[in-house]
């Protein structure tokens, strides 16, 4: 008997989230990969409406009701509309003027491509952050891969419907006893936000998108760390806080409250199980300049504080207040999620924060008949006051990218930042 596709998917207090956000950052989220060769167009726009159908969630809009929200199936896709072939003189600039549209999940389909083609191609992948994380990100990506190699040898292809429809964090908390639970909803800190990024205007516009990469090779950084009795994480972040104590303004002495990403997938015995969703959260370190201090002095304290955060259930604490609040129903989290946003543009204060989006394999990004050389994932463009930057690795190459509203940030301040990065991190080594 053939399974049906469903009409509609319950969605997660986290896709609520990613949908409300709109005023503090775009909601999109990218991914860029640079191939040796070029790929068949045909193929790829079969592999993606093969997808579109075995994965629900893609082939639906966001829609609210009273209380809840859903993710409806939409019957209106074109997929020749969302895979598209660019030919083009200038990658770099077509690529970027297609980044810099966002995706609307009331609105738009969830996933575009875009093929940009010179002597080789650049396929560039646009997905909703209100559909899934960067975790579900990769996800999507690696069967997408799977199936246009797939279809160049079996033409008949039809991959089996994903009915995994548990989108929620409970997949995670289910997990934990109920003095866990409570002890992170006790111990979940309130944090007063005592730092700005130096964002100039009013409204977000000229979205750009930048990215530096680490000429040391990561078993070197890691081997460097490791004899230092530290982690690549604690590396990033202690490079991420000497770039903050240097080009912004923090007080020496005063802490800073700094927000680490956390994938919750990392509980569950079998990652991938959690399927395409929201099951992202957040871990807070505190950061203190200190007028003197040296690489060692600062990765000394950040692999302190890192390691007492993740070894005690990261980001838990949050997914539950997260689903307390959730009994609001969904107009009553947006209200209080929306006031609290203009809340924090009009005090101009935030928590600076980092997105490790990890290791991003080869192998499950290959093409078959084109071999990727580079790949790189872009956040969302984030809004004032908030300041994001985006860090990952592939083919033992670390890079950071970061995406941003270049009319709101004074000019060069973003590329300094990224410049002074990659020297902190090259000097672990």
């Amino acid at each position: 008997m053939q399974e049906l596709l469903p009409l509609k998917i319950r969605t997660s207090v986290q896709d609520w989230f990613f949908v409300i956000i709109s005023i503090g950052h775009d909601r999109t989220i990218r991914l860029v990969l640079e191939l040796d060769s070029r790929v068949d167009m045909p193929r790829l726009s079969r592999a993606l409406e093969l997808l579109l159908h075995a994965e629900p969630v893609l082939a639906s809009r966001f829609s609210p009701a009273i209380l809840q929200a859903y993710w409806r199936h939409r019957d209106d896709l074109d997929v020749a509309e969302m895979c598209q072939l660019v030919e083009t003189d200038d990658v770099a600039r077509d690529m970027h003027a297609f980044m810099a549209v966002s995706l609307d999940p009331l609105v738009h389909p969830l996933v575009h491509l875009r093929v940009f083609r010179s002597t080789t191609d650049t396929v560039c992948i646009k997905l909703s952050h209100a559909a899934m994380d960067g975790g579900g990100f990769k996800q999507i990506v690696q069967r997408l891969t799977a199936l246009y190699r797939s279809l160049g040898t079996d033409p008949s292809t039809v991959p089996p419907l994903d009915l995994v429809y548990d989108r929620s964090q409970h997949q995670v908390l289910r997990l934990f006893p109920l003095r866990a639970l409570v002890k992170a909803f006790l111990t979940q800190p309130f944090h007063k936000k005592t730092w700005s990024f130096p964002f100039t205007g009013k409204d977000p516009a000229d979205f750009a998108f930048i990215e530096r990469t680490v000429d040391t090779p990561v078993p070197a950084i890691r081997e460097a760390l490791r004899a230092r009795g530290a982690t690549i994480t604690d590396g990033i972040v202690a490079s991420v806080a000497r770039t903050l104590f240097d080009l912004t303004d923090m007080t020496p002495g005063v802490p800073v409250p700094f927000t680490i990403a956390t994938d919750l997938r990392r509980f569950l015995p079998a990652p991938d199980s959690a399927g395409l969703c929201n099951l992202s959260s957040l871990a807070w370190i505190d950061l203190v300049r200190r007028p003197g201090a040296t690489m060692d002095d600062t990765l000394a304290d950040v692999h302190a504080a890192v390691e007492m955060v993740m070894n005690d259930n990261p980001g838990i604490g949050l997914a539950v207040v997260m689903e307390i609040v959730s009994v609001l129903g969904y107009h009553g989290f947006a209200f209080f999620n929306r006031l609290r946003a203009k809340m924090a543009r009009g005090q101009g204060r935030e928590f600076p924060s980092l997105s490790n989006i990890g290791v991003m394999d080869p192998k499950v990004l290959d093409f078959g008949d084109a071999r990727v050389k580079r790949a790189r994932f872009f956040g969302p463009v984030m809004f004032p006051p908030t300041f994001y930057v985006v860090s990952g690795s592939f083919e033992n190459v670390l890079y950071f990218t970061a995406s941003y509203p270049r009319n709101m940030v004074p000019e060069g301040l973003m590329d300094r930042f990224l410049d002074r990065l990659v020297e902190e991190v090259s000097s672990l080594a």
